[in-house]
């Protein structure tokens, strides 16, 4: 009966990651001062160099570069070499459907579309992506370092931006 009573009363483990999540999260929020920087879609935004060239939307493919780290500095996903330099930049699908698309890791990070259409081609920006926008509580150590419930930082410079109908007279 002892054993029904304490585990009952256990927290949940999923509940207890997460939690860590929002606390070590938080911390990382103030010790950067970004607090002010948090947008409706749940992400915090920065611009670090606002951008001169066109807005970017829904349906749009972009050409960028990127590091995707995690908050304690583990790079998860990057277009950078070992030596930091940029060559060959990715193409995102901005809210793209396609399941081809939508296979690759980068693209099913929902808090990196949000994040990119607040963004001008030429730009360059940082986030602070929540779990709930990215991963979630999926389990990801094994086949890409990403643990359930982590918060993803990501700076991203668009280089070019393709609209549909630039896209449809191709």
């Amino acid at each position: 009966m002892l054993s029904g009573i304490y585990t009952s009363c256990k927290t949940n483990t999923l509940d207890a990651l997460h939690e860590d999540e929002v606390t070590a999260r938080d911390k990382y929020v103030k010790d950067k001062n970004l607090a002010d920087f948090k947008d409706v879609s749940g992400i915090y935004f920065k611009d670090s160099i606002k951008g001169t060239g066109d807005s970017i939307k829904s349906g749009y493919i972009v050409k960028l570069y990127f590091k995707i780290t995690l908050l304690d500095g583990t790079v998860v996903f990057t277009t950078e070499d070992k030596y930091g330099h940029n060559y060959e930049e990715y193409t995102f699908y901005i809210d793209a459907t396609s399941t081809t698309i939508n296979q690759a890791y980068v693209q099913q990070i929902a808090g990196l579309h949000s994040g990119l259409k607040k963004m001008l081609v030429g730009g360059t920006a940082f986030m602070v992506i929540p779990s709930e926008l990215a991963f979630k509580a999926v389990e990801n150590s094994a086949t890409i370092g990403v643990p359930r419930f982590s918060t993803l930082l990501a700076t991203v410079y668009v280089k070019k931006a393709i609209s549909p109908e630039e896209q449809a007279a191709q």
